[in-house]
């Protein structure tokens, strides 16, 4: 049994957090029943130009920006906080106690 380097568990934890903030982006939007298109267009109107197909790929895992989560929260009303999935409350800016 080999011993899991630091490295390595920092980026499973990086991964897990990107994992569970593509999946919170999709839930969200859901719950706000919107399509990926019309999150799409919220976000163009704030001036960030994406595409249903970017949504897609950030609900995915995949090109999800840091630097756009204050944007998508506050579009999904909710925190960053909530996005990274740090609290269940998506009005919730500290982190829940566990």
């Amino acid at each position: 049994m080999g011993v899991t380097a630091p490295d390595d568990l920092s980026t499973d934890r990086t991964a897990e957090r990107q994992w569970i903030c593509a999946r919170r982006i999709r839930e969200r939007r859901r719950q706000l029943d919107l399509t990926q298109a019309d999150l799409a267009n919220l976000l163009t109107r704030r001036g960030l130009t994406l595409s249903n197909r970017t949504v897609s790929a950030m609900e995915n895992g995949r090109r999800l920006d840091l630097g756009k989560l204050p944007d998508l929260a506050e579009v999904l009303t909710c925190s960053v906080t909530y996005l990274l999935g740090l609290t269940r409350d998506p009005s919730r800016w500290e982190p829940d106690l566990s």
